[in-house]
């Protein structure tokens, strides 16, 4: 994964895009979450309407946040959906969903989707940092027979095609889980609109619903050169290079 993200480094170095989202004004303020998931919490539903505008977790901001679910399905209402603040193995920042993502047998599929920005704080952007990967995590995952759970992810971006996807499923025979996912963009940006489609089946015939309690998102940040330091920098060897040339 260095040597990706050395890479990429090398690309965006020369060519900086970003895509910037407009905030919703809204009733409420941001609070700031720790990012070890303890202290202050949020419910979904706070930040659906107003009363919290968004949360901070450590050089990453999260607002405009929708959830919908498809009628008479068994996924959690945003009421019963706690949002923590989370910080990943790697120190990236991000958010933990948790609540009852589930299906119970016998009664169709459960579909949801949740969607929110999340940009570079204003203190981290004026320091050159943006956003250059995803991570996924899907935990406390439980199946039965022929069942199936899955966390698909899209990045509502020009030019961007990647997504992210962590799945179990018993379906067919198989019993096969990838819980964990990550993207490293060919851009960096100041800002991402995301969007989550969670799904889930429960077997006709399962003796338990196809469920996961938690869905985790970090995002990882690196710092870019401004053009002025790039160019100093850039004469600066050309002026080495010069003076070896002359000696």
């Amino acid at each position: 994964m260095c040597h990706q993200r050395l890479k990429h480094l090398m690309s965006v170095a020369v060519c900086v895009t970003t895509f910037c989202m407009a905030t919703n004004a809204t009733m409420g303020e941001f609070i700031e979450l720790n990012p070890d998931g303890t202290g202050e919490t949020v419910v979904l539903a706070d930040l659906l309407d107003g009363t919290v505008s968004g949360v901070i977790v450590g050089t990453n901001s999260f607002d405009e946040f929708n959830y919908s679910t498809l009628p008479n399905d068994d996924m959690p209402d945003p009421e019963d959906i706690n949002v923590f603040g989370f910080q990943d193995l790697d120190g990236n920042f991000g958010l933990t969903f948790q609540g009852g993502f589930l299906d119970f047998p016998g009664d169709g599929i459960s579909d949801a989707a949740l969607g929110f920005t999340v940009s570079v704080t204003p203190e981290a952007a004026r320091e050159g940092f943006r956003i250059s990967d995803a991570h996924l995590f899907a935990e406390g995952v439980g199946l039965g027979e022929e069942s199936f759970f899955a966390v698909d992810e899209s990045f509502a971006v020009s030019g961007v095609s990647d997504t992210l996807n962590v799945f179990s499923t018993t379906l067919n025979g198989s019993n096969e889980s990838v819980l964990s996912d990550y993207v490293i963009f060919d851009q960096v940006f100041e800002s991402l609109r995301v969007t989550k489609d969670i799904l889930a089946i429960a077997g006709e015939d399962s003796n338990q619903p196809a469920r996961a309690t938690v869905i985790r998102q970090s995002f990882s940040q690196i710092q870019i050169p401004e053009p002025s330091t790039i160019g100093l920098a850039a004469l600066c060897l050309l002026g080495i290079a010069m003076g070896r040339r002359n000696s």
